[in-house]
């Protein structure tokens, strides 16, 4: 008679870290949600050489357009954001990508922003080309601002410590919005942020 393996099966250790990041002195962050509106009139408009009729721009629109609403209709932020900033983090702190995608999970979609004040930010950004005329961009911008990132973690993987250190580094080499450290192509010192209280 074949004798039998018993084979035991090692438990996920899943728990919940609640870490409240903030602004990190003087780093606003910048919120722009594209839609295939805003893209479809920012391409018609670079193309206003090759043809007879210009679009006009609604920029209250284009304005009200750049946020993002958490569930409850509040001003929010979506959690891929901090992820992404998280996996950039990983480079500098020489942490293979994969290993944090299998440890942490950022649970919700959009986080609530609780800021001091809210500015409507009007910027002219160059476009691409030596003869191409400066674009109007009109974003919101949080001052002051904070979030609080709701963490699930297997704790055989990863410990709060090291999630907590991640993280703190993320908001200063990788931050999240517009012109945030990590943007490809118009890097800044914006959504820059730093870990204040876990629990």
């Amino acid at each position: 008679m074949e004798e039998k393996t018993e084979i035991k099966v090692q438990p996920i250790k899943l728990n919940i870290l609640k870490i409240n990041v903030g602004s990190i002195e003087g780093s606003t962050l910048i919120s722009h949600k594209l839609n295939s509106e805003n893209v479809k009139n920012t391409i018609t408009n670079r193309e206003v050489g090759k043809t007879s009729k210009k679009v006009l721009r609604d920029f209250d629109k284009e304005y009200e357009s750049c946020f993002h609403y958490t569930s409850e209709g509040k001003y929010g932020y979506p959690a891929m954001g901090f992820m992404n900033a998280i996996l950039n983090a990983c480079i500098p702190l020489n942490i293979p990508k994969t290993q944090i995608k299998r440890s942490i999970r950022l649970l919700g979609e959009i986080y609530e922003l609780r800021y001091k004040k809210l500015n409507k930010r009007i910027d002219s950004p160059k476009r691409s080309g030596m003869n191409a005329s400066p674009d109007t961009r009109y974003r919101p911008e949080f001052v002051d601002w904070e979030v609080t990132l709701t963490v699930q973690y297997d704790s055989n993987q990863i410990s709060p410590d090291q999630i907590i250190n991640l993280i703190n580094q993320s908001g200063f080499s990788s931050g999240v919005g517009d012109w945030r450290p990590s943007s490809p192509r118009s890097s800044g010192t914006h959504g820059m942020f730093k870990v204040l209280t876990t629990k």
